[in-house]
């Protein structure tokens, strides 16, 4: 099997099953640093697919970011009904667009012509968190970043960079601190941030994960939120986590469950109708003001 780079017809097989009339959906996930965010994602598709009562066989498929293509030949052999993917890089999404499938395919906050989208407002995301910092009276702001430009959390940076620049709102290179954009990574970068003399006293956060770490650093060096410094957040994990922090983080949470069932719906009206004529569909991004940061 291994010299002939045999790949099984997973169509085919299910043929010999009692179900071989339930189609078969594949979530696409990346593992990395955001593999956490997949057990929200998973929860919210099969929710929905709970709700429309549609019986089907859902796959969970990992790959390496930049790396799809080498879990890719279910995808160009069109062996499952549906897929959704989330999370790809540029890299990803070009070979994607090489390839031909006769099945449907969403992907999840990213931009194509040739596949069907459900995309959270990137733009929107800055803005909002610019309006925030704006509204409560500062002038200049910090940004906590990652090391690594993933395409959506790297996109909502830079327009909250962007949406600063246009409301007077001054953020100065140095300010711009990266690290690793997990917890641990938080509590680093959150470390250089206290090693800053007179640093603004208003932190974006580009993961909630970074902002969860900083707590840690800032509890351990006597410095208070919200008096000393202010936080403020894009949430992509489950919200009892950034809820029930203390202090409570304030974010711009990015709405998994609507973004999950807007997939969902695009995808199954595709597969009933065998229509892959690509559909995009814009999710708004909800404030959620806590004790980190509050008006």
């Amino acid at each position: 099997m291994n010299e002939l780079e045999y790949q099984p017809n997973l169509s085919a097989r299910r043929l010999r099953y009692s179900d071989e009339k339930k189609p078969t959906i594949a979530f696409y996930w990346p593992i990395d640093y955001r593999i956490n965010i997949l057990a929200s994602f998973l929860n919210s598709i099969q929710k929905e697919l709970k709700a429309l009562n549609f019986d089907c066989e859902l796959v969970i498929q990992t790959y390496e970011n930049d790396n799809l293509e080498k879990n890719a030949s279910a995808i160009s052999k069109s062996s499952y009904n549906g897929i959704i993917i989330g999370a790809t890089s540029a890299q990803d999404v070009k070979f994607l667009e090489s390839l031909s499938p006769q099945i449907p395919v969403v992907l999840i906050n990213r931009n194509s012509e040739k596949f069907s989208t459900v995309c959270i407002d990137s733009k929107e995301v800055g803005f909002q968190a610019a309006r925030l910092f704006r509204q409560k009276g500062y002038t200049e702001a910090a940004v906590i970043a990652s090391d690594h430009t993933y395409v959506a959390t790297g996109t909502r940076t830079q327009a909250f960079l962007f949406a600063c620049s246009q409301l007077g709102i001054n953020v100065e290179s140095r300010y711009i601190l990266r690290g690793k954009s997990t917890i641990a990574g938080g509590v680093e970068t959150a470390e250089l941030y206290c090693r800053m003399e007179n640093p603004p006293k208003a932190i974006f956060f580009e993961s909630d994960s970074m902002a969860l770490g900083s707590l840690y650093t800032f509890h351990k060096n006597h410095v208070r939120i919200s008096e000393d410094v202010e936080l403020l957040s894009i949430a992509m994990l489950d919200q009892e986590i950034t809820r029930y922090a203390v202090p409570s983080l304030s974010v711009i949470e990015m709405p998994n469950e609507i973004v999950c069932r807007e997939a969902v719906n695009l995808l199954i009206r595709s597969m009933e109708r065998s229509d892959f004529v690509p559909a995009h569909v814009s999710v708004e991004p909800k404030v959620i003001l806590r004790e980190s940061f509050n008006l």
